[in-house]
């Protein structure tokens, strides 16, 4: 995760600026995928998934990466922004709680970032 660390870094912030909480990364690399991070959050509702979706685009943008490709984002229980090396999931709680990626791919190092309202820091998670 070291390498898109300012990428990731910035679509954290842009998620925490919609108010998105339990914001998760799971280091993908290791597995013959095609993306290297999974960035997991929460939202409390399809407007607020819709609202974190479209701010996390803009700030993608701004730092000249492109979306390369979008799911979910009309039914908004689970939308999907594939970044190519970055893919974003966007849950209601009970739709992240029923596919728990965490879980599934638990196997993978990951790390969890601080909700909004703390000191911004990383923790490393266990």
């Amino acid at each position: 995760m070291a390498e898109a660390d300012s990428f990731l870094d910035s679509i954290v912030e842009a998620i925490h600026e919609r108010h998105g909480f339990d914001v998760f990364a799971i280091d993908m690399s290791g597995f013959p995928l095609t993306m290297d991070v999974f960035l997991i959050t929460s939202a409390e509702n399809r407007i607020q998934g819709r609202a974190i979706a479209d701010h996390v685009e803009r700030s993608a943008r701004a730092t000249g990466s492109r979306l390369h490709h979008r799911e979910g984002y009309e039914e908004g229980s689970w939308i999907l922004l594939d970044f190519v090396d970055l893919v974003v999931h966007i849950f209601l709680p009970e739709t992240r709680s029923y596919y728990n990626l965490e879980m599934l791919w638990s196997d993978a190092p990951s790390m969890k970032f601080e909700d909004e309202g703390t000191d911004g820091s990383r923790n490393a998670a266990e």
